[in-house]
Order: structure tokens, then sequence, then C-alpha cells
């Protein structure tokens, strides 16, 4: 084996490769399979900006893709679908993915593709120019969405003062002042070997994933990485009513929360799952929507970062409905801080873990993408023992323990927009 290669056993039937020039490579192979799934992770995204670059990270993720030293927009967007293919990409507060799924015989086709687009793009002006029109229309809708606005303003909100309150899009005024050498500057910082992640997985052999890390990897340069403050702010607890248009009154009510590498987090994220996380059986589900007609849409969610967290619990209802559903959510707030959870919900909860972990590894494509989170997280994969012994391991005690910390109602924020004013704040 080339020595400018490392080569580990990981997880379950995975191997990670490491290149010299600092970036990884993290293949999995699958039994008797057409596709073939990869992508790019870059460790970088709306945290890694300040005031003046706010959306900088999301706008190269759209530019990448309007022109390389070799390919016009064109042959970019059809390059993959031509074969029947899907290209596709998407930006987070600290990550951003560009992945392709083909048939198995166009894999050097989306590597060679992919590796033109994070290496090698030219960010042509007139191109630049267009796309910040695209993207401003794309803020405008996003302003229009309730549920998506409310969520990125409780969000920056709850890290005020810390980049992790960037709004991912960024704003109309900073996106308009992006010149083509702040991109450039920007790429150039960013996207280097050692911020990128390659996974794939797919049907193939470990020989073939080393001739494709021969062919494409190793002549990429290794740069010096560019360090971004993080520091995390203390929290302020706020109550905050703003004045919208829309029809329903949205709510949204949370608190910081666990970080990714929080032992804790596996319980935090069984009780999303009892409260109010994708099961129709949920406790607030049961309570708003099918007991009391309250809400079409209410759910909870448990979003980790690198160093915080947050626990969030969104939904939207007609104004004469608002006491109503605050009412219940802070019953059930109280029952989960007050009361351990009988056996039978506890076992029903890590069973519902389990299904969601086994549908994971049942869809190549989000494996492909969890792997490459799970590499830049934690440098391994957590093995399905792992996480199934974790959530074996969760008792009624941990989950009380972990509901007092982050439901303490001295700590629990909540933004609302409605087109009324003077909502009542007694809420908490």
């Amino acid at each position: 084996m080339n020595n400018f290669l490392k080569k580990y056993k990981v997880g379950d039937n995975s191997v990670l490769y490491e290149l010299k020039n600092g970036m990884r490579v993290i293949f999995t192979p699958t039994l008797r399979s057409q596709l073939v799934y990869c992508g790019f992770l870059v460790n970088v995204g709306s945290r890694n900006e300040n005031e003046s670059t706010n959306g900088m990270a999301h706008f190269i993720e759209h530019s990448v893709f309007k022109g390389s030293h070799k390919r016009h927009s064109y042959q970019i967007l059809n390059r993959i679908e031509a074969v029947g293919g899907e290209l596709n990409a998407y930006t987070t507060r600290e990550k951003t993915f560009y992945y392709t799924s083909t048939l198995r015989k166009y894999l050097h086709r989306s590597v060679e593709l992919l590796v033109d687009l994070i290496f090698n793009p030219k960010f042509p002006a007139a191109e630049l120019e267009k796309e910040k029109k695209v993207i401003i229309e794309e803020i405008e809708m996003y302003e229009d969405s309730p549920e998506e606005s409310i969520y990125d303003d409780f969000t920056a909100r709850l890290f005020h003062n810390s980049s992790l309150s960037h709004n991912i899009l960024g704003t109309k005024k900073t996106v308009n002042k992006f010149t083509k050498t702040d991109v450039i500057n920007y790429w150039s910082a960013h996207y280097i070997p050692q911020n990128c992640i390659f996974s794939l997985v797919g049907t193939i052999t470990e020989r073939q994933v080393e001739n494709i890390i021969e062919k494409y990897f190793y002549n990429q340069e290794s740069k010096t990485a560019s360090i971004s403050e993080n520091n995390m702010p203390d929290y302020n607890r706020f109550q905050v009513q703003k004045r919208k248009s829309f029809q329903q009154v949205h709510v949204i009510t949370g608190n910081r929360a666990l970080s990714v590498h929080e032992p804790r987090r596996y319980a935090l994220s069984l009780v999303n799952n009892i409260l109010g996380g994708d099961w129709m059986s949920s406790r607030l589900n049961m309570n708003l929507r099918e007991k009391n007609a309250y809400a079409y849409n209410i759910s909870s969610g448990f979003n980790t970062y690198s160093d915080t967290g947050s626990f969030v619990i969104q939904f939207g209802t007609d104004s004469k409905y608002l006491n109503g559903c605050m009412d219940i959510i802070n019953q059930e707030l109280s029952k989960m801080c007050d009361e351990k959870i009988s056996p039978v919900l506890l076992n029903k909860a890590k069973r519902q873990l389990e299904s969601q972990y086994a549908f994971y590894r049942e869809n190549h494509s989000y494996m492909m993408q969890v792997n490459a989170r799970n590499i830049a997280d934690y440098g391994k994969l957590i093995t399905r023992n792992e996480y199934l012994e974790a959530i074996r391991k969760i008792n009624s005690s941990d989950i009380l323990a972990v509901c007092n910390e982050v439901f303490d109602k001295n700590k629990l924020s909540i933004l609302i927009y409605s087109k009324e004013q003077n909502m009542n704040f007694s809420y908490f």
C-alpha cells in the first residue's frame, strides 16, 4: 500500500484512510447494491463567519456549481443527471456537504465531478452576481415561512453574541456586498484537504477505493487550516413577542442543551422522542393535536453542536388556543421533571431509537452522510453495538436528571410571532 496513506478498520465493517495532505476518506461496503453514494463533508458553516461574511458558506455552496476551470455551469449540472444520478449539497451551522447517488458504474464520474467542484471552482463574476439574486429570493421565501424563520430567530437569540447565532443564508445586506475576492479568500481558507472528509458507501472493493484515492485525492495540496474562535458566551433567558402578519400564532420555546460530545445526549434524544419527536404517539402530539385539536403541527427537536446544543418545542395555532397549548406544554414538562417514567414507556422509547437506527442503516445515502459527520465529530464511527449499549444503559433516573437540567423553567425562553400585541408572557 502506498506509504502516503494510513488505513484503519473502524466501526462495524468500515475503513478509514488518512492522507498525508490531511484529507480523510471513510468507506463502508454494502452487499449487492447497484448504487453508490459518495460525498464531501467540508468542516465549514455559518459558524465560521463574522458579521461581514455572514452567509458566505452557503453562498459558496451555491457558487461552486456555477463553473469550474474545467466546466461551465450546465456541464456541472448535467454531468450526473445525464446518467440518471443525483447531485446535491447543503449547508449547516458547522458543516457543508456535497454528495451524489449514481449507478455503481458511474462512481468515477461522481468522484471526479465532486473533486472539481470542491477544489477547482472558477467563481465567474457574472454568475456570482446572478446567484446573489437567487439567494436573496431564497431569503425572502424563507422569511415567508414562519416555521423556518422563527426557528432561526430563536436560535440567534439563544446563542446571542456567538457565531452560532449567524443565519445560514446570511442577510440581503451581507449577500449583496460579497465580491469575487471575498468569495475566493473564504474558499481558500476553508476548502482545504484538512477540512475535508470524503465518504463512500457501496458494493465495491477496498482496492477500488484506493484507486480512487490515488487518482483523485493525492494531488490536492495540504494548506494551513484557518482557525475560528468559537467562544460561547453566557446564556440569558428571554421572552419576546414579535408582530408578524401570519394567520396563525407561531411559538417556539426551549433552552440550550447538550453538545455532540456529551454522553447524556442519548438520554435527551430519548426524551425528545417521548415529548414530540417523529412519532405520532408523542405526548405533545397526542395532547395538543389528537385530544384537543389545538394545533396541526407540534414538534420538539434536539440539535447538537461541537460545544453546545439546543432543545426546542415549536407549534402554530389559532390565538384563542395559545394559552391552552402552553398549559399542556407546561404540564408535560413538569411531568418529565417530577415523575420517573415507567419501565413500559422507557422500553417503548428505547425500541423507537433502536428502530430509527436500523432505518438509517438501511438508507445508504443517509449512512454515507452520518459516517462523514461521525469522523468529523469523533474521529471514528459510532458502532451499532456502541449505540445500542448506550441506549440500553439509560434508566429513569438519567431521564429525570437531564429533564431537570434542560427544562428548568428559570432558563426556558420563548419567542412568539403574532398579529396581536401585548401577549401574556406568564407561561413559565
